[in-house]
């Protein structure tokens, strides 16, 4: 092969191998199971095997080409497939389910100062502690507000991140994070993708089992695959990922957050009680445009 053609040959498999070995290829090997289990994949297969080698390698170009696009398009459909994991979902189709979010973060609250009663007498046993310690979890994971309630654990997980830059320090975290990232040295950015990655892998797996239960007509297990695996996809790898993603995008605006109010040449809050008004402040010229009157930006000689 010319040094031309090998170099393109390369390229291409360069770019097909992440694509290819994904959970889409799962998916298609799965189906490819299930319609020979089936009996149609035998009388495929003998065919197929008396087609010319030009052609069948044609045919498995082909086949790789669709589970790259595939692979693709799933790409594509995570951020709606995770928003909708999260619980935004049309009209109040989600309202009764963020009522008992509501109802059970009450429930934990109540149920942790009794122990935390219990701690403070000095009546607390080691099952007390333990069953403290999973309550503190359980409220760490809900939204303050009760106008933050997400009716799924997922979006639970994500909007009480999110809050905790709003209510510690009143900065917006979704106006204010661009401005966040662009100021950030490499290894935190390497850091939050990395977490992010996982999340977004994790959604995939969970939309690739879901579509898996297509091959149900030509196998019984197909549904099996989606009935557990969805569920443990969710459970077993999402929330812990959406928890350390939330846990580290709160990290950075706890170490990096002044970097937002340096960016903008913004005075920074003298202490730490006036810096939930300066955040407002500061989200609100994100949001609008408009600075307190009397504002004073810092020039690059006071920077």
């Amino acid at each position: 092969m010319n040094p031309i053609g090998q170099s393109l040959g390369t390229n291409l498999v360069e770019q097909l191998a992440p694509r290819v070995l994904t959970p889409a290829f799962g998916f298609w090997a799965g189906g490819l199971l299930a319609l020979w289990t089936s009996g149609y994949g035998r009388t495929w297969a003998t065919g197929l095997a008396a087609l010319p080698t030009v052609l069948q390698l044609l045919l498995l170009a082909a086949v790789l080409m669709l589970v790259a696009a595939s692979a693709v398009i799933a790409e594509h459909l995570t951020l709606p497939v995770l928003r909708l994991l999260e619980g935004y979902w049309p009209g109040r189709l989600g309202a009764p389910l963020r009522k008992r979010t509501v109802r059970r973060r009450e429930r934990i609250e109540r149920s942790l100062q009794e122990l935390t009663a219990k701690a403070f007498h000095g009546e607390a046993g080691p099952e007390d502690e333990r069953l403290r310690a999973i309550a503190e979890q359980r409220l760490f994971d809900l939204p303050a507000e009760a106008s933050s309630a997400m009716p799924t654990r997922l979006g639970n997980i994500l909007r009480a991140a999110e809050d905790r830059p709003r209510a510690r320090y009143g900065l917006d975290p979704v106006l204010c994070w661009p401005h966040l990232w662009l100021s950030l040295d490499k290894e935190p950015q390497e850091e939050l993708t990395l977490a992010r990655k996982g999340l977004d892998d994790a959604a995939r797996l969970w939309l690739w089992c879901l579509l898996f239960a297509v091959w149900t007509p030509w196998s019984w297990w197909a549904p099996l695959v989606t009935l557990l695996g969805c569920p443990a996809v969710y459970y077993g790898a999402m929330l812990a990922r959406a928890r350390a993603y939330g846990l580290l995008m709160q990290s950075v605006f706890d170490l990096y957050r002044r970097r937002v109010y340096r960016g903008l040449r913004w005075p920074p809050p003298a202490d730490a009680a006036g810096e939930p008004a300066a955040g407002q402040e500061v989200t609100t010229y994100l949001w609008r445009g408009i600075a307190p009157p009397g504002m004073r930006f810092a020039t690059e000689d006071e920077d």
